[in-house]
């Protein structure tokens, strides 16, 4: 079993052990719906030069400064005034394990900090944002809410999409 389907068979588990019992899939009875998605906002951060490799266990972890960025949608737009990004390339760039951290404030003038986590590789994978924020925006703290990430040529900026995630 390789490292990333560890990885995903974890984070399953994770995402199925939160579940109320009545919603959690079961081996007797079929999912009665799949989730859909629903954009939210994107995101465009920019980054700065990434740090030498430092050496971890099976890998290298690769950190650079968020220098700033901007949020735009229908559910949300804001500025993002910084943070810090660790990437984590393990087993050769088999897996990949994302973790950003960045703040800013809304366009109405609430302050937020957005923690992405995820998982993946050089070809795919995906992430789930934690957004701590107040006023209107105070159900984003509660939602299931995955991202679409790419990293621009020049590796200098970032580009997400993301999304609720919803039952059909």
């Amino acid at each position: 079993m390789s490292f990333i389907q560890i990885l995903v068979g974890a984070l399953l588990v994770f995402l199925v052990s939160g579940l109320p019992a009545d919603k959690a899939p079961s081996n007797d009875s079929p999912v009665s719906s799949k989730p859909g998605l629903v954009l939210l906002f994107t995101a465009s951060i920019h980054l700065a030069d990434f740090s030498p490799p430092i050496p971890i266990p099976a890998g290298q972890r690769i950190v650079t400064k968020v220098n700033n960025g901007k949020l735009n949608g229908v559910a949300l737009n804001g500025t993002i005034q910084g943070g810090v990004s660790a990437i984590d390339i393990v087993d050769g760039g088999q897996a990949i394990v994302i973790n950003v951290r960045s703040y800013g404030s809304t366009s109405d003038g609430l302050p937020f900090l957005i923690e992405e986590n995820g998982v993946g590789s050089s070809a795919d994978g995906f992430a789930r944002l934690l957004f701590s924020i107040g006023g209107q925006y105070a159900t984003f703290a509660n939602e299931f809410l995955l991202t679409e990430t790419t990293l621009s040529s020049d590796r200098k900026t970032v580009s997400s999409a993301i999304y609720r995630a919803v039952d059909r």
